[in-house]
């Protein structure tokens, strides 16, 4: 019997060990996905002629430029990121239409090198002539997700 006692015992505490884990794992993966820092866009940079950069909370700096310029609407455009004091685990930049949903349209950017992310991307059509965006940076660090917003407008030629 006690052997019996003695083996439930054991089963019980391993038990309570992967349940603290999971619930550890859990809450550091949460953690990770909170966004903890939002920068205010800076209006006066134009980045249908020339690379827009942010300054980050921590003192960092975070750059985007979309070639080619100006920038086309449903043709493929290049996605540049450069950061400067922050280290990302990941980046992304999410296009979103300021005054029109132009439903999801995310891009995952690959490190080129020290600081450098890029991918290709492509700008849906809209029936305005003139259509304002706004391209999120999303940050992804160990502490969570920093995000810089950049304002721009595209126009039908």
């Amino acid at each position: 019997m006690e052997k019996r006692n003695l083996f439930m015992l054991l089963i019980s505490g391993v038990l309570i060990i992967c349940l603290l884990l999971a619930g550890y794992y859990k809450l550091e993966i949460a953690k990770k996905n909170t966004i903890i820092a939002q920068v205010s866009p800076d209006t006066s940079c134009d980045l249908q002629k020339t690379a827009c950069r942010l300054t980050l909370p921590n003192g960092g700096s975070v750059t985007l430029d979309l070639q080619p310029k100006p920038i086309p609407l449903v043709q493929i455009i290049h996605i540049n990121v450069t950061t400067q004091g922050i280290k990302p685990e990941a980046v992304s930049v999410d296009f979103k239409g300021t005054t029109m949903n132009m439903g999801p349209n995310n891009v995952a950017l690959k490190a080129d090198k020290d600081g450098l992310y890029s991918a290709k991307g492509m700008l849906p059509v809209c029936i305005r002539n003139s259509m304002q965006w706004q391209a999120d940076v999303y940050l992804q660090t160990e502490k969570g997700i920093v995000v810089a917003p950049f304002i721009f407008t595209t126009h039908k030629h």
